[in-house]
């Protein structure tokens, strides 16, 4: 069994390692998973080619086409923003309440509802979110070390309409 410790250093890696692939994909053009596995070593993030393909499937990322038509990776919501309304939508119909408790913000939606919300908030780029955790009805989304909870639960309300 993984100590907790162990558990924590894998998630903190994967954490930097996917901001560093939404960096890379956001900043030039890249068109092979070979692509992104070469730059992420060029910023000394090792990886194999199988996790490389889980995080791209994780972030939403797909291929999309350039205007000399050559595909390269981007992030779905910067290319399709139906997405990103379709992921407000579920937010604004799911979520009955938000209310912040040190840099924690709990988020209560209806039975069955806190996976949905979670994802959807995973997903929203929104960069003082850094993680969520989904229960039955009730979902905890971690603000980031320095940003202000204040802040950033006024943005989310605003975004789905709780104001």
């Amino acid at each position: 069994m993984q100590s907790y410790c162990t558990i924590m250093q894998t998630s903190a890696r994967k954490q930097v390692r996917q901001g560093a692939i939404l960096e890379i994909i956001r900043r030039g053009k890249i068109s092979t998973q070979s692509d992104l596995r070469a730059a992420l070593v060029d910023r000394g993030v090792e990886c194999d080619q199988g996790t490389v393909s889980r995080d791209i499937r994780e972030l939403g990322i797909v291929k999309t086409a350039t205007d000399d038509g050559s595909y390269i990776y981007a992030v779905l919501e910067e290319v399709s923003p139906i997405v990103r309304t379709t992921r407000l939508s579920v937010l604004k119909q799911m979520v009955r309440s938000v209310v912040a408790s040190g840099n924690l913000i709990v988020i209560k939606c209806g039975p069955g509802n806190a996976p949905a919300v979670g994802d959807a908030m995973d997903h929203l780029g929104q960069s003082n979110l850094i993680g969520t955790v989904a229960g039955d009805d009730t979902l905890f989304a971690v603000v980031a070390e320095g940003a202000s909870t204040a802040e950033t639960l006024a943005q989310l309300k605003k975004e789905i309409g709780l104001q």
